[in-house]
């Protein structure tokens, strides 16, 4: 089974092996910063899986396979990193970290269109296309994009009804009160398992299970 912690070594591997100089267990643990005895243990495993070829208290050589595997790991890395770091504006260091985390659980299909989004990004930037610089003010603003329900939203609050989760007959109930998709409801208070909210130019005293089954699209702030 090939584990994250397996792809880490390869890409490792792999990345060492890009700069031209011969490649050892000390200096797989010195870029993994882990202990010489944990590293030989895990290269065993490399070589038993035929990713890895060992010299006895020689270099390590990755196999076709090996470095193929290690290339793909590499690639996405790179990917997320600079989806991260180019297109969300996050620091290098953090998108590197955020990057680490994800690349081992990405299919191919993923990691293309990932890509691809990459690609047409860059080449909009380099045609200097005004979007690029909107995305940039967009994605700074504060905006509540995730719907909550009712019962999560803060006091003072205001926006659309998004959906109903409740079973039937609560659904009907809470339809027939004026709670229908699109329709704009605040909340003006909680006290115990009692929301009260302003629905048009009604206010209503919800119990907390109608509460929970509407959920708002809050405006932002």
């Amino acid at each position: 089974m090939i584990t994250p912690r397996i792809e880490d070594y390869l890409e490792e591997l792999f990345l060492l092996e890009s700069t031209g100089r011969s490649v050892t267990v000390t200096d797989l643990s010195s870029r993994l910063k882990i202990t010489k005895g944990t590293v030989t243990a895990t290269v065993q495993k490399l070589v038993e899986l035929e990713f890895v070829e060992h010299e006895r208290y020689g270099n390590l050589h990755l196999t076709e396979a090996g470095r193929r595997k290690g290339m793909t790991v590499f690639r996405r890395h790179e990917g997320f990193r600079a989806f991260f770091h180019e297109l969300l504006g996050l620091d290098r260091d953090h998108s590197s970290e955020m990057a680490c985390s994800m690349e081992h659980y990405v299919d191919s299909v993923t990691e293309e269109r990932l890509y691809a989004l990459l690609e047409y990004f860059r080449k909009a930037r380099a045609e200097h296309q005004p979007w690029v610089d909107e995305i940039f003010l967009a994605i700074e603003k504060p905006i509540l994009l995730v719907p909550v329900p009712l019962t999560l939203c803060e006091i003072g609050s205001d926006g659309a009804i998004l959906r109903l989760t409740a079973d039937e007959p609560l659904r009907q109930k809470l339809v027939k009160m004026g709670f229908i998709a699109g329709a704009d409801v605040k909340l003006l208070d909680h006290k115990e398992d009692t929301y009260t909210c302003k629905l048009g130019k009604h206010v209503i005293d919800l119990p907390l299970n109608e509460a929970a089954t509407i959920w708002i699209q809050q405006q932002s702030k």
